[in-house]
């Protein structure tokens, strides 16, 4: 498999290396941005750069700015180790004014307060309220427009297009472990609350509520109260569901990794072994002098009550 990195200096120049000692290309269906890494030795490597373009096999998978970018030249040799994120990152970085907004869309969330480079959203017509406390990220808005609108935590397609809703397509990978280079499972219980519970109106608890069961079978016995949440005031009980959700993220994943990149993307179809069809939560390329390598990850989802 073929890739291209292209560095843009902030003279607006953009220069290829197709030649990485190293790298990583992570996307996770929780994270509202890609993150990718590198090790290059080069000797036309410039002293600074704004930005960052991974092509594989015919599709740009990151594009981002510079989080960190170093030089070093020893006996003659140019290294760089850069980090970049994507530019969605700049969602969790930009906050809305407090308050209520009312008729709130994808549309106007992201057309109408902030000017962000280089950031693509789903156009969707359907509206409710947000309420901002304050300190509230863009994406933070957009994740409480999503789980309202649609009942869903939204991800990025592609390198910067927020979405909402799961595109058309079943775009599918087989995973079969004949041809695997490695595959396996993963247990993270960190997040996991067992219980939340929310004041109502007056200040009491005991109303709203959602409990993990899986959190108190596995012991995991950690108790949250926080009050009103009125980004919920239609419906408080989601305010506790929501929290839930976000705490049981990636507690179990199943894993396969396969020589090359085929495009893969979040919410593709993973066909695996004792699991059937399921959509693709986290992506995982890796480059070397050994090739390139691609991991695919599906997260099992917990009951609550």
């Amino acid at each position: 498999m073929i890739y291209w990195l292209y560095l843009k200096t902030r003279d607006g120049v953009e220069s290829l290396f197709q030649n990485c000692y190293y790298f990583t290309y992570v996307k996770e269906a929780y994270t509202p941005y890609t993150m990718f890494n590198a090790v290059i030795y080069a000797e036309n490597l410039p002293d600074d750069i704004i930005e960052v373009r991974l092509k594989v096999g015919g599709n740009i998978v990151h594009h981002g700015f510079i989080d960190s970018y170093k030089v070093i030249t020893k006996n003659g040799v140019k290294k760089c180790t850069l980090s970049s994120r994507g530019f969605t990152a700049l969602l969790t970085e930009n906050q809305l004014p407090p308050g209520m907004y009312t008729n709130m869309t994808f549309d106007r969330l992201f057309d109408e307060y902030f000017t962000l480079p280089n950031i693509e959203h789903e156009s969707n017509a359907l509206s409710s309220y947000i309420y901002v406390n304050k300190g509230t990220s863009m994406w933070d808005g957009a994740a409480n427009l999503a789980y309202k609108l649609a009942g869903t935590y939204p991800y990025i397609k592609g390198s910067n297009t927020v979405m909402m809703t799961v595109a058309e397509g079943d775009r599918s990978v087989v995973c079969n472990t004949a041809y695997a280079h490695s595959y396996g499972t993963e247990i993270y219980t960190r997040r996991m609350v067992s219980n939340y519970n929310m004041a109502d109106m007056g200040g009491d608890y005991g109303t709203f509520s959602a409990t993990s069961d899986e959190a108190i079978a596995r012991g995991l016995i950690r108790n949250r109260h926080f009050d009103l949440d009125q980004r919920f005031l239609s419906d408080p009980e989601k305010a506790c569901d929501y929290r839930i959700m976000l705490a049981e993220r990636a507690y179990k994943r199943h894993f396969f990794t396969f020589n090359d990149y085929y495009g893969e993307d979040i919410n593709d179809i993973a066909v695996m072994p004792d699991l059937g069809r399921k959509r693709i939560n986290a992506i995982k390329v890796t480059g070397s002098k050994n090739g390139i390598f691609t991991e695919v990850s599906v997260y099992e989802e917990l009951a609550h009550t």
